[in-house]
């Protein structure tokens, strides 16, 4: 006979604090990660990678691109989301704007090789979207749209990602050339695979 299914523990919330400390910290990295790639002139996947890459066209930055690209999708999902989900995302996406240039200005980068930009900087982006997501806040558009899906047709919260990334990510071909588009290819894939590998609900037992 089959050993029994041991009981699994109650899942236990995250206190308010905890919430604040974790999006806190995922903004943080976020911002880092974003930066990382800016000074090598990549990009990766989702609205970070779409407001890369269009602060390389406009004479906008990327933070501000980031907030702008994100604003119009939150109306749109305002509801099917609830309010507390979405104002929590709003904070995250205004603070990761702030985030953005001061994480510039306090860290001069005088030199960074695509390798190490496109590794270290997917990385540091999929684990601030997992400190976000974990505590019930989005942290652009697409995981908006992905947390709706997930919620709404059970799909995989990564895939989605993945999926969508890699039409924003070839487009980093034919602007930023075949070199600095394979390494936007590696940041992008480097950030889903950390997502798809940990964003496991039936894994993790804390939530918000």
């Amino acid at each position: 006979m089959p050993s029994p299914t041991p009981d699994l523990p109650p899942r236990v919330a995250h206190t308010a604090i905890e919430d604040l400390f974790g999006v806190a910290n995922g903004c943080l990295l976020l911002a880092l990660g974003m930066h990382l790639l800016h000074e090598a002139r990549l990009i990766t996947g989702g609205v970070a990678g779409l407001a890369l890459l269009l602060s390389y066209l406009l004479p906008l930055r990327a933070g501000v691109l980031f907030t702008a690209i994100n604003l119009p999708v939150f109306l749109l999902f305002w509801r099917m989301l609830g309010t507390a989900y979405m104002l929590r995302t709003i904070a995250a996406t205004l603070a990761i704007t702030v985030l953005v240039d001061l994480v510039a200005s306090g860290l001069i980068i005088a030199h960074i090789a695509p390798a190490l930009a496109a590794i270290v900087g997917g990385t540091v982006l999929g684990m601030g979207m997992l400190a976000v997501t974990r505590h019930a806040t989005g942290v652009g558009a697409i995981a908006v749209i992905a947390r709706w899906l997930v919620r709404t047709r059970g799909w995989n919260f990564g895939l989605i990602c993945m999926t969508i990334d890699a039409v924003i990510v070839t487009s980093a071909f034919g602007i930023l050339g075949a070199e600095r588009g394979f390494w936007s290819m590696v940041a992008a894939l480097t950030m889903n695979v950390v997502v798809l590998v940990w964003h496991r609900p039936d894994r993790y037992i804390a939530e918000s």
